[in-house]
């Protein structure tokens, strides 16, 4: 047995732990530490990239996916859909979007969205990418200007983005006609712009367009440029036969327009932003000189007016002088008669000398001198197809004497009957002349004189038998006049016989005949 001294425990004694406390954190505590630092980087992050949160209000949601969808700027995307809502109203739907971090310097006012899918329009396709990667909302960024949230989205793709190089000009027509957005602009047939957009005026008496052209085809409009329709087929028949204009098949089918300067007119400077034109009907009616004095007269025909109808050309020897403002019908309450009133406009200007920059004292001497040289309005057929009929002014020095007189404030021009009206007249005057004329009467004349010829040619008839048998061969003056004539005939051939005589003798005339 082993003695244990002091200091020495049994070998069977088990030794307790001691236990020492330590200072700072335990190592337990560090990953999830890690981990909640983490957390709040990422999170920070995301928050710090992420841009503001919009609202774009659509007509529907075509193509639209929460989640999915995305924003993009030339192919980059800078947001996501969020959110598809309907509105209130259930008219609209409501899109939530969240926007890139940096986007909100170019959210402006300005600034528009539209969804991107097939489209095929005025003879384009456009795209054909979201067949695959599915629609896509684009953006049309505008810097320089205010925060907005709350967007209207555009149901069409814009023509014209605020990035494309070009200029702006507006346009002023009567009618819309085949034109649409979209429609090519065609500078001698190239094409340089697009219609952006149309409008009804305030005072709906006219169609405003706005066009874009391009850079650098946007320098070629100039303040005397003229723009016209060029939709269709521009067809005109001259004395070397048709000649038949066409700027595109497109602008054929879905409209088009053209522009360019006439070549007797200075082009002047360049046009500036937003410049109104005049939108013409047709190449022809732009190229006309432009006219700024326009002379109102009224004309008064007796005839009828069938087939002359506004706009109808007024002419002086085959030159057009003005046009033909509107043909009305009027009643007479005093005279219980119809009156046909014509308001033409003539235009001085085309006149190069003599009728321009003359006071209104002057134009009217020297209108009432015209007239007393026998100035008139005569209608004329313009195109045998059709029966048109335009106002063709003349001179007819044997026309009656007439002054120029006024009615409600315009000059009344004269005018004479058509050729036709005057062959019309002439056989009218004749027919009423043979309803006068007393036929019955002689026919009865005629009736008694045929019957009195008849008694005579019977008595003639008996007369020429009675000669006829007086002169019969056994009727005895028929003997009579044959003894006659038999004594004549012995007369005659002894005064052949004396005269051959005295042929051969002519002195037995005085010595007579020789006895022998």
């Amino acid at each position: 047995m082993t003695d244990n001294t002091a200091g020495n425990a049994p070998e069977n004694e088990i030794p307790e732990a001691v236990v020492k406390p330590r200072s700072g954190i335990s190592i337990v505590w560090i990953i999830p530490i890690v981990a909640a630092l983490i957390g709040a980087w990422v999170a920070y992050k995301s928050f710090s990239e992420v841009g503001p949160t919009i609202i774009i209000t659509f007509e529907n949601a075509e193509g639209l996916v929460a989640g999915k969808t995305k924003i993009k700027y030339k192919d980059v995307e800078v947001g996501l859909v969020k959110a598809i809502d309907l509105e209130d109203d259930l008219k609209h739907v409501l899109v939530t979007v969240q926007m890139h971090k940096g986007s909100k310097a170019y959210l402006t006012k300005k600034t528009r969205f539209w969804v991107v899918k097939a489209r095929i329009s005025a003879g384009t396709v456009s795209g054909l990418g979201t067949l695959l990667g599915g629609a896509f909302i684009a953006i049309d960024p505008v810097n320089g200007g205010k925060f907005v949230k709350d967007y209207v989205g555009l149901e069409s793709v814009p023509v014209v983005t605020t990035d494309q190089p070009g200029q702006h000009f507006k346009l002023k027509a009567d009618r819309r006609g085949s034109l649409d957005v979209g429609a090519p602009i065609y500078f001698r047939q190239i094409k340089v712009g697009e219609v952006v957009s149309y409008e009804l005026a305030e005072d709906a008496r006219t169609v405003n367009f706005k066009i874009f052209i391009n850079e650098p085809h946007h320098t070629k409009v100039k303040e005397n440029t003229r723009f016209w329709n060029a939709s269709g087929l521009d067809v005109t028949l001259s004395a070397a036969g048709f000649d038949v204009n066409m700027e595109s098949v497109v602008s054929l089918v879905s409209g088009g327009l053209a522009f360019e300067i006439p070549p007797d007119v200075q082009p002047g400077d360049a046009a500036a932003e937003n410049r109104v034109f005049t939108l013409y009907d047709d190449r022809t009616a732009a190229f006309q000189p432009e006219i700024t004095v326009r002379n109102k007269f009224l004309l008064y025909f007796d005839g009828t007016v069938r087939g002359l109808k506004p706009d109808a050309p007024v002419e002086f020897r085959g030159i057009k002088m003005g046009r033909v403002v509107s043909v009305d019908l009027e009643f007479d309450t005093d005279s219980q008669e119809f009156h046909l009133p014509v308001l033409i406009e003539l235009e001085p200007e085309r006149f190069e000398k003599g009728f321009t920059d003359l006071t209104e004292v002057e134009h009217r001497s020297i209108n009432e001198e015209l007239v007393a040289r026998g100035l008139r309005a005569q209608l004329k057929t313009g195109n045998i197809l059709t029966g048109m009929l335009y106002v063709d002014l003349e001179f007819f020095p044997d026309a009656e004497e007439e002054e120029i007189r006024t009615v409600d404030g315009y000059p009344v021009l004269p005018t004479i009957p058509t050729s036709l009206e005057e062959i019309a007249k002439g056989v009218k005057v004749v027919l009423g002349k043979l309803k006068e004329f007393p036929f019955e009467k002689i026919g009865a004349d005629m009736s008694r004189t045929i019957s009195d010829l008849d008694k005579t040619i019977i008595q003639a008839e008996s007369t020429l038998a009675s000669i006829d048998k007086m002169f019969a061969q056994d009727s005895a003056m028929s003997q009579e006049l044959q003894s006659s004539m038999r004594e004549l005939a012995e007369t005659a051939r002894s005064l052949r016989i004396l005269a051959d005589y005295l042929e051969r003798h002519p002195e037995a005339l005085l010595r007579g005949k020789e006895i022998q």
